[in-house]
């Protein structure tokens, strides 16, 4: 990835955002292409200057950024588990309770030191995690 190029819309900046090294396109497009229930293939189709190497690198980027925007782990706390930031609430707790078949609010009703916000986020960055390693796998 570049430094930050700005963007320009008739002599007024709109944006400031990282591009793809050796391209043009931001990085944020292939995120909204995401967004938007495409996958990287459609992404790369639509933008053929951007490699597969460095969708991964940046996919990759995100997953981590979003993961420790939720989750922190210190092996002096909770004997080092991955809990939510701010509280001594291991992370492992949702997922149990998910696939224990109880609801979200259910879990949040039992672990008031857990927010909604933080539960979807952890959710998203799981799945982003698992997307990410099998956008990986393919490339093998």
């Amino acid at each position: 990835m570049t430094t930050p190029t700005l963007i320009h819309e008739s002599d007024k900046v709109v944006e400031e955002c990282a591009v793809f090294s050796g391209t043009n396109v931001p990085v944020s497009e292939m995120f909204r292409c995401l967004e938007y229930a495409h996958n990287l293939e459609v992404f790369l189709h639509e933008f053929p200057t951007v490699s597969r190497e460095q969708a991964i690198e940046e996919f990759g980027k995100r997953v981590r950024a979003d993961i420790d925007s939720v989750v922190h782990s210190d092996e002096n706390r909770v004997s080092g588990w991955p809990v939510f930031k701010g509280t001594r609430l291991p992370v492992k707790n949702l997922f149990d309770y998910l696939a224990g078949g109880y609801s979200l609010d259910v879990f949040l009703g039992h672990f008031p030191s857990a927010n909604k916000e933080q539960a979807i986020m952890a959710l998203d960055a799981a799945r982003r995690a698992l997307e990410s390693q099998a956008y990986e796998s393919a490339t093998r």
